[in-house]
């Protein structure tokens, strides 16, 4: 909670071929819902980190969803807080990225 700003936006993309929020989802409380409620549908499997490079710009980092498709992240950070977080999943805007990026971990 101490690292998003209290208006964070929560924006993702899914291309309407992976689950994600249709609308964005502003301020800290309900991104923090958000996340909870991601956590305890996705109790079959966790993520795995792929690299950690910046993302259209911002820090950022690309996963591999237990699914096994890729998905990105990228964080707007001002003042040290998180001020946006903006993840791809729609395979289609993530085909650059393939082949499989290599592991940094």
């Amino acid at each position: 909670m101490a690292l998003l700003a209290d208006g964070v936006t929560f924006v993702s993309d899914g291309g309407g071929k992976r689950p994600a929020a249709i609308i964005p989802v502003r301020g800290a409380d309900k991104v923090l819902r958000l996340f909870a409620g991601i956590a305890r549908k996705v109790r079959s499997g966790s993520s795995t980190l792929v690299a950690v490079q910046p993302i259209d710009g911002l820090p950022g980092f690309v996963t591999r969803e237990p699914d096994g498709l890729l998905q990105t992240t990228a964080l707007d950070i001002d003042n040290g807080r998180i001020v946006a977080i903006y993840v791809v999943r729609n395979p289609d805007k993530l085909r650059h990225l393939s082949p499989p990026l290599p592991s940094r971990h």
